[in-house]
């Protein structure tokens, strides 16, 4: 890998780390996908400072192209963020349905109420 292109990238991945920082000290994104990006921002970083360990790796692990390893390792990487992402759509649709109904519930209470008060002044 060029020098010049190694440089370029790792001043890109301090950017990176610094962005996921800046998001940890505004609380603008959850714990557990925050230490996600750093986990890979570190990853990313360590790949940077020594590239022949991607080789070594996919050597290892049986892939011919250490490319098709960095590939399978991003889908797999993706397919768990879509899950999780799911899982935390399905979990805040089950509570707008229960806010939903609950204030369904307190609206008609309060209509109620407020038929019974206006009957009372009503008689009087």
């Amino acid at each position: 890998m060029n020098i010049i292109l190694r440089v370029a990238l790792i001043i890109i991945m301090i950017i990176y780390l610094a962005i996921i920082v800046k998001a940890v000290k505004k609380k603008n994104m959850r714990i557990n996908y925050l230490i996600f990006w750093i986990i890979i921002g570190i990853f990313l970083f360590i790949a940077l400072l020594f590239p022949d360990l991607i080789t070594i790796i996919s050597n290892t692990v049986g892939f011919e192209v250490p490319l098709n390893m960095i590939f399978s390792v991003a889908i797999f990487i993706v397919l768990y963020l879509i899950h999780e992402l799911m899982t935390l759509v399905s979990k805040e649709e089950k509570k707008n349905t229960l806010l939903i109904q609950e204030v369904s519930l307190l609206k008609k209470r309060v209509e109620k109420l407020e038929k019974s008060v206006n009957n009372k002044e009503n008689k009087e």
